[in-house]
């Protein structure tokens, strides 16, 4: 097995210099220059490390070197492609073994990095660095016990590393070992010292878990890191040349969490309702997984910086470079922590949103933490260093995945009793909030409790909540214990639970609005602290302050009383969707619009040379300073040409299923896709769309090749030698020797029926194609269909394949399901005589197909929400530029709404916006 080859380390940098130069053909001196250059000079050190891959093309230590320096360069692309080309030449090379262990966890596949520090130990079993790789590693494969069980091992081996004490510390809290973790963290604390924020960040973070803590104390460690880890000689703002109050705002946002994550929930939806005229968006993210939410965020960006690579100062500098008017911290002092870039004070003002937000940050450098009057009562300010924004509603806004389950039935009633739930992460459950939680469950005679979490995994958790349970008297077949689940799957488990318990005193958020948007009421009582009264403010600006208690009394009334009302339960389990989403916590119009508000209201304040202050919007959206009691008047940039005309303002994503591809294949879709306001199915039998990935980056967009609808029964694909017709109806044979309609093999495909597709929910738009049994698929999508609002499917006039429907039978078997006939769109034809030259340059007269567009009939048009007649107007204004009935179906609204789109049709040509205000 091929070793990696060491050169006698120089005495110093100037000294490697001189030998390259001397011995420039010596690619073993290249590499020692690389590795003494690497910390400070990691350009200089890829370079060096290039030189040397040059000298020696096959060589797995050469290859590993330049992927190290990539990899801290931030390019981990080509530092997977040259690790993965080592492990080709020389497969037993640990040292690529381990660096794609530390790619692939930094994407977040922790299956395949497991493998790969696995095959590296192999060869260096008691490397502790690998060894601690590894056990971050099981750490997220939610086997904290083997994690566990390995860090303990490395700080008695290495009992200086500082990192060996915070990662155990970590782990211990995770699994609800609040005491053991913070004396490790203590240790880790006092041996990092100033070099390292990591471990103090993370203390003062598990503080708000225990429930021993109290506020006074935990402000005190808050306030501390200022005087600890604060730079000696903060460097000045930066002087922004232009101080304009109404210039278009360059908006910076630090995260870990622009992905499926808590953060990346609640703010997806209103960066994309942010206008682009007023704000441009800088983001810098500390993680590499990029998923749906990545891509949707992404696509709001102005720029994406990847930052997982750069230490603090760098980080700061390059905000300065990009002249970032307001940065937003979205990490606090949680994974992605950049609390030290922060206080280098890089952009003229900072401020603190969600991501770790659960208390003061301590930083003098952070200006602003935007909360609302829930978080942050009144009263509450003399526990901040910053001062508060109070938006009028929830300080976050939630945006419901498009897979979401449909609510069931209450559960109580088919078993017979009642379960109470709790989802959130396992850390918030501790020994004094499972004390009442016991009281309840034993005042709701047979009730039971359901417990789901990923640190559930490790069974001495599970047998420690069994056991203090059990110490109250509840009996084992009463509480049940599950770990970790995909996401989807973590939802479906909501339709076994008819009552939610939150904890304390951290409370549940994206949690919160999950049960909610299950249609399980949550029971909560505030904390003491910011992240004590998530639940709180979702559950007040939801419109159901009834939920929220003032004591653990008052807590088990609440919950008791709910369990003993089925029908109240039954009747609540009904509406809670629909609550939630019609209110402030899902609208991401409203938040968008106070936070735009909010961030110009300080940008102006800086613009007049005045010190930050208190800032309070009220419902009606107008901001006030609090040693003012003028309202701000806000300067807003002028709206560019054309966007200051009418706009469709509706919410959500426009839920879209296109079978066969049709509209993918269409250029309009990349503008739709441009627009956000799509969240495409698209089921590609014959696998046409070669570009998926590239659209998906655009907008949402989720693509199923080599699937298609139909009746649930197997289906047979034709593939043809004109791949545009290969297709689940057999193909009509055409005239010539080079029959393109040929069919080159018959390939058998499962069909899904429409009304069996898992999380579809509402679907707004259906188009389907003339290659598939269209029939069949609306046969058995009738459920799904019942609240469609438009249909589009292509019909042939000419036929190409066996069984192709025609207007009339589609519009006999729409007509019950209550659709009826619209017209026809993107009418399609050819010459007549197809290859007679004679007919060139005369046109084509032959129609060959054409979309049939299908729209509610009469009485289901009438029956519309708001929300869904505006969606149904964008799509006939933008895709099928049908005007008429656009303004008919907005004229149901009963305001001036059609009015205005009137207005607009006639002055300007241009498309108004989706939903921007």
């Amino acid at each position: 097995m091929p070793k990696p080859r060491r050169s006698a380390a120089p005495v110093d940098l100037a000294q490697a210099r001189r030998l390259c130069q001397r011995r420039p053909g010596d690619a073993s001196a290249w590499h020692t220059l690389g590795n003494l250059q690497l910390t400070l000079e990691p350009e200089q050190a890829l370079a060096s490390f290039e030189h040397a891959l040059q000298l020696r093309p096959d060589d797995p230590q050469a290859l590993e070197l330049v992927a190290k320096a990539s990899q801290k360069l931030g390019d981990n692309g080509r530092a997977e492609s040259l690790a993965n080309r080592a492990l080709v030449l020389a497969p037993q090379f640990f040292p690529a073994h381990h660096r794609l262990a530390t790619l692939y966890f930094e994407k977040g596949r922790f299956a395949p990095a497991l493998e790969h520090i696995e095959q590296a130990l192999q060869a260096c079993p008691g490397d502790c660095h690998m060894l601690a790789r590894k056990a971050l590693i099981l750490g997220r494969l939610d086997r904290h016990g083997e994690a566990i069980a390995l860090f303990e091992t490395l700080v008695r081996k290495e009992p200086g590393d500082y990192s060996h004490w915070n990662n155990l510390a970590n782990l211990y809290k995770d699994v609800g070992q609040l005491a053991a973790a913070d004396e490790h963290y203590c240790r880790a604390v006092e041996l990092a010292g100033r070099k390292d924020v990591l471990p103090y960040s993370n203390r003062l973070t598990s503080l708000h878990y225990d429930p021993t803590r109290s506020r006074d104390y935990i402000f005190e460690v808050c306030k501390q890191w200022q005087t600890r880890f604060g730079p000696g000689n903060v460097p000045p703002r930066p002087q922004m040349a232009d101080l304009a109050p109404d210039k278009q705002l360059r908006i910076g946002l630090v995260s870990d969490g622009l992905r499926q994550h808590p953060v990346g929930n609640m703010i997806v939806g209103v960066l994309e309702r942010l206008p682009t005229y007023q704000f441009q968006l800088f983001a810098y993210s500390s993680s590499q997984v990029s998923d749906h939410l990545t891509q949707r965020i992404r696509a709001r960006m102005q720029a994406w910086r990847v930052i997982k690579h750069m230490d603090d100062e760098h980080l700061a500098q390059q905000i300065r470079d990009d002249q970032i008017d307001i940065l937003i911290d979205l990490s606090g002092h949680n994974a992605g922590n950049r609390m030290g870039c922060m206080a280098l004070q890089p952009a003229p003002l900072l401020v603190k949103w969600v991501g770790g937000l659960i208390n003061t940050t301590g930083l003098d450098a952070m200006d602003y933490l935007l909360s609302d009057a829930i978080e942050s009562p009144p009263g509450e300010d003399g526990y901040y260093t910053e001062k508060l924004i109070r938006l009028p509603n929830d300080y976050i806004c939630y945006d419901p995945p498009p897979y979401a389950p449909d609510v069931q039935a209450l559960p109580a009633r088919a078993n017979g009793f009642v379960t109470f739930g709790c989802f959130n992460n396992p850390t918030k459950l501790n020994d004094e909030l499972l004390a009442r939680w016991a009281e309840l469950l034993h005042e709701v005679a047979d009730s039971r409790l359901l417990l789901k979490g990923g640190a559930f995994a490790n069974p001495d958790l599970c047998q420690h909540v069994m056991s203090v349970l059990q110490g109250h008297g509840i009996a084992a077949e009463r509480v049940q214990i599950e770990g970790p689940v995909g996401h989807k799957a973590l939802l479906e488990s909501y339709n076994r639970v008819d009552i939610a318990l939150d904890p304390w005193p951290y409370s549940g958020g994206l949690t919160t609005c999950e049960a909610l948007l299950m249609g399980v009421p949550v029971v909560t009582l505030p904390g003491p602290t910011f992240a004590g009264r998530h639940s709180a403010t979702h559950l007040v600006n939801a419109g159901l302050p009834e939920l929220v208690v003032s004591s653990w009394d008052e807590y088990q009334q609440r919950a008791a009383g709910l369990a003993r009302d089925l029908d109240n339960l039954t009747t609540i389990r009904s509406l809670l969707r629909g609550v939630l989403m019609n209110s402030p916590v899902c609208d991401n119009q409203r938040f968008a619009r106070h936070l735009g508000s909010a961030l110009r209201a300080i940008w102006q304040r800086h613009c007049a040379g005045q010190p930050p202050a208190a800032l309070m919007l009220d419902k009606a959206g107008q901001a006030f300073f609090d040693d003012s009691s003028e309202p701000v008047i806000f300067k807003h940039p002028a709206a560019p040409a054309g966007n200051d005309g009418f706009s469709f303002r509706f919410r959500g994503r426009i839920v879209t299923l296109d079978h066969g591809a049709t509209l993918l294949a269409s250029p309009r879709y990349v503008a739709l896709q441009r627009l956000g306001v799509l969240s495409t199915i698209a089921f590609d039998p014959a696998a046409r769309v070669g570009n998926a990935g590239q659209l998906a980056q655009l907008g949402e967009l989720h693509h199923y090749p080599n699937v298609v609808l139909g009746n649930g029964q197997p289906v047979t694909l034709h593939a043809c030698l004109d791949p545009a017709l290969s297709a689940t109806l057999e193909p009509l044979p055409a005239p010539g020797v080079l029959d393109p309609a040929r069919v080159l093999a018959r390939l058998p495909q499962p069909s899904l029926r429409l009304d069996d597709i898992d999380g579809l929910g509402a679907l707004d738009w259906l188009l389907l194609d003339n290659l598939s049994d269209s029939l069949a698929i609306l046969e058995h999508g009738a459920r799904t269909l019942a609240d469609t609002l438009l249909i589009q499917a292509r019909v042939n006039f000419t036929p190409t394949h066996q069984g192709q429907v025609d207007v009339t039978r589609l519009s006999q078997h729409l007509a019950p399901l209550g659709f009826s006939l619209c017209g026809l769109h993107n009418l399609q034809y050819r010459r007549f005589a197809q290859g007679d030259a004679a007919c060139e340059g005369l046109g084509a007269s032959q129609l060959m197909h054409a979309d049939a567009l299908f729209l509610p009939d009469a009485e289901r048009m009438a029956a519309l929400a708001e929300n869904q007649r505006r969606k149904l107007a964008f799509l006939l204004h933008s895709v099928y530029d049908a005007k008429d009935v656009a303004l008919h179906v907005l004229q149901g609204l009963g305001d001036d709404t059609a009015e205005g789109y009137l207005q607009h049709c006639r002055l300007s040509p241009a498309q108004p916006r989706p939903m921007p205000r």
